[in-house]
């Protein structure tokens, strides 16, 4: 119930004697009173307000993410508590000059959407203590959000950027998740594999930025939203698309900035890879016939790049682990051309609300044949 919710909240706000932690407690107070009122626009301006340089914590409560939703409307409530991982501050520093040209860059990509002036947090990193509520999955954690997802907050580019940073680290999860990479690609592409956290979390960081650069849940095309204009599943499965599709649009230019030299660059790409096959061996629908956000997603990133000769899939290649008879294969050469073709496909049909255009797109990658996907389940 709110008052069973809010009670805790208040006792947590009192039991605060660090006297830096003033805006934490205002937090907590803040979203303590809105599940008594259902208003939750003063406790996102107070979360707004708490950042990695005047909290030492990460708390998140209240109603935020739709995919528990089965029609991608309401959103399910959830506890986040994690302690800001300080090396969050570093990626801050070395990204916030780039905000403005990278929502210029993908601007640039369609005429049907004109640049606006952005100005948001970039991801911080964030170590989980503990998730709770809808956060609460029997497998899997989100490991990177951008929040809140509407209201002032967000319209305004006011809201806060997290990439998970220890999740998955263990050594368990480390060796399986290279084993099935091996499975899946040749021993050249596998050359840029590392066990190395980075390339993952640079690609999160990005996703996550990109959701506050472009059109997204609240830009309008003819009056409609995204939810309007495409419903929402299928919205929903676009705007993440957006996101990761960033992540690898906006790798080249860290390379061409200097901030990632080019083993670094191929590392992230291949990770990102490795990271749709995790997805789409999940399957593309809910058992109720709801779209998987990240499976699909994953589907259109792989059958696109396919499209394009970035990725190939050779029946006769042995993969990396030298059982496996058919792998990918990974054309550098063609990758980042392939990228920026990939993206300026989604600012297209974001920026137009082209539904047809998205439903064809889904059509043949998530329910067609081009992705080999009972393959890359079985591996």
């Amino acid at each position: 119930s709110s008052v069973s919710t809010r009670r805790p909240a208040c006792s947590a706000a009192s039991a605060l004697t660090d006297a830096d932690e003033e805006p934490l407690r205002t937090y907590l107070r803040a979203a303590a009173q809105a599940f008594e009122d259902d208003d939750w626009n003063p406790a996102d301006e107070a979360w707004a307000a708490m950042n990695v340089r005047n909290s030492r914590w990460y708390v998140r409560v209240g109603p935020d993410e739709v995919y528990w939703d089965p029609c991608s409307h309401k959103a399910g409530f959830h506890m986040t508590f994690a302690l800001i991982n300080q090396g969050s501050l570093e990626w801050q520093d070395r990204l916030t000059p780039l905000q403005q040209r990278m929502e210029e860059s993908i601007a640039a990509l369609t005429d049907a959407y004109a640049p606006r002036q952005v100005a948001f947090h970039l991801p911080d990193f964030i170590d989980i203590v503990v998730n709770a509520g809808d956060d609460r999955d029997a497998f899997g954690a989100t490991i990177g959000q951008s929040l809140p997802n509407w209201g002032p907050v967000s319209e305004e580019g006011r809201g806060r950027t997290v990439a998970m940073t220890n999740l998955y680290t263990d050594p368990d999860s480390m060796a399986r998740r290279r084993r099935q990479a091996e499975s899946l690609f040749t021993a050249e592409a596998m050359e840029s594999y590392t066990d190395d956290a980075q390339p993952g979390l640079l690609s999160t960081i990005l996703h996550e930025a990109t959701h506050n650069l472009g059109p997204a849940h609240e830009y309008r095309v003819n009056g409609q939203t995204d939810d309007e204009a495409f419903g929402g599943g299928l919205a929903s499965m676009l705007e993440e698309l957006k996101a990761q599709s960033g992540a690898l649009f906006y790798t080249a230019m860290l390379r061409e900035e200097g901030i990632i030299d080019q083993a670094r660059e191929r590392q992230t790409y291949l990770d990102s890879m490795v990271w749709t096959m995790g997805h789409i061996s999940r399957g593309m629908y809910t058992p109720t016939g709801q779209r998987k956000a990240y499976s699909q997603l994953a589907a259109v990133q792989v059958g696109f790049l396919m499209d394009a000769g970035a990725l190939r899939w050779n029946a006769e290649a042995r993969a990396a682990n030298g059982e496996d008879v058919g792998a990918f294969e990974i054309d550098h050469a063609r990758f980042e051309a392939a990228a920026r073709e990939l993206m300026t496909l989604v600012m297209r049909i974001k920026a137009t609300g082209d539904r047809a255009e998205a439903e064809r797109v889904a059509a043949r990658f998530v329910d067609g044949d081009v992705v080999p996907q009972a393959t890359i389940a079985e591996r």
